[in-house]
């Protein structure tokens, strides 16, 4: 019987579609569908914070310290970027920065690393901060698209 009121409380919980780690809250695919786009709070203040020196050391010398872009690289906020990414899923986004970033060298981020640069540009452009962090995994990003407006 109490192993039945343990796997129902599991259960429950992850109906729920969220779990705790330390003191973060890890935003399940779930989840992440039901914020809809970035305006949704999909990164936390302190994350943009732990991306704001990854940034630095491997995203500005090609798109500028302000994330304007310059000749190498395409701005990372502001209107060229939302015009270029518009309708796009943040998974796509994630995918794309994981991969191909930075110029020097490709991948040679960790989804952790990568998650925390894309909370720093979203910081940047002007997105609001929320309660979970932006996830490191593309699978746990559902259907959230990046969206020029705010709703």
């Amino acid at each position: 019987m109490r192993r039945t009121h343990l796997f129902t409380v599991l259960m429950a919980a992850g109906v729920a579609g969220f779990g705790v780690v330390g003191e973060v809250a890890v935003r399940s695919p779930l989840q992440a569908q039901e914020l809809a786009s970035q305006w949704g709070g999909v990164y936390t203040p302190a994350q943009a914070q732990r991306g704001e020196p990854l940034y630095a050391e491997n995203c500005a010398a090609c798109h500028n310290w302000d994330l304007t872009g310059n000749e190498i690289g395409p701005a990372l906020a502001g209107d060229a970027f939302s015009a270029r990414w518009d309708g796009r899923s943040l998974a796509e986004l994630f995918d794309y920065t994981r991969a191909l970033m930075p110029q020097n060298s490709p991948g040679g981020l960790s989804g952790q690393q990568t998650a925390d640069v894309l909370a720093f540009m979203l910081s940047a452009d002007g997105a609001p901060p929320g309660q979970t962090e932006f996830p490191s995994r593309t699978e746990d990003l559902g259907e959230a698209l990046y969206q020029r407006d705010s709703p």
